[in-house]
């Protein structure tokens, strides 16, 4: 009896072992052609705070490294390489490409009403399309998607919204690069009162 409980074990232990071998491998952004060993491997569950997780994407990137954020489910792993230089440098995409994340919900170009997650394939197409030249006509040179949240901001609902963008990449079919950066939300600050002497030279 014993002996047939351990076979029993030893079955549902090789089979389970099968199982997680044949999880597929999907990979997004760049860095995915470099060296294996230059890869740091980034959860988004294990950071407080959407600061302190970029903070460690900069860390990575200035030590010579390649930041990968794993995103893990039953049968898929995904590995996104962000677009990340260590010095900063004079880019301003068009609003169009930016997704801002406040207390859990995501829009996008910080405008209302929330972004309906079905609607994603389209936004890739159309909004998240990046051209280097003006002209919009041809294939665009790789989909580009700016996620944005403020410092203190949790990074609940970005990982779940990071796997739903690349299931609706996946189901274009393109051989176009999908590339997420992570920024942080600069605060908007409203311009100082204008001095009484000031509006009435005017």
């Amino acid at each position: 009896m014993k002996l047939n409980i351990t076979k029993i074990l030893i079955l549902i232990l090789m089979t389970s072992a099968c199982i997680n071998q044949k999880r597929e491998l999907k990979e997004y952004g760049y860095g995915k052609k470099e060296n294996d060993s230059l890869k740091v491997s980034l959860r988004l569950g294990g950071f407080k705070t959407y600061g302190e997780f970029i903070d460690r994407i900069i860390e990575v990137s200035c030590n010579d490294s390649i930041p990968r954020i794993v995103i893990e489910s039953k049968n898929i792993v995904r590995n996104i390489y962000p677009t990340q230089d260590c010095e900063p440098f004079i880019f301003d995409p068009a609003g169009k490409h930016y997704v801002t994340f406040d207390r859990g919900k995501v829009y996008h170009e910080q405008s209302l009403p929330e972004i309906n997650l079905d609607s994603l394939s389209k936004m890739l197409r159309t909004e998240f399309s990046y051209y280097h030249s003006s002209n919009s006509t041809d294939k665009p040179d790789n989909y580009f998607v700016i996620i944005e949240s403020m410092r203190d901001g949790k990074t609940v609902g970005i990982e779940s919204f990071v796997n739903t963008l690349a299931l609706k990449y996946d189901s274009l079919k393109t051989d176009v690069v999908l590339n997420l950066a992570f920024w942080e939300q600069v605060p908007y600050r409203a311009p100082p009162p204008m001095e009484l002497d000031t509006l009435l030279m005017e």
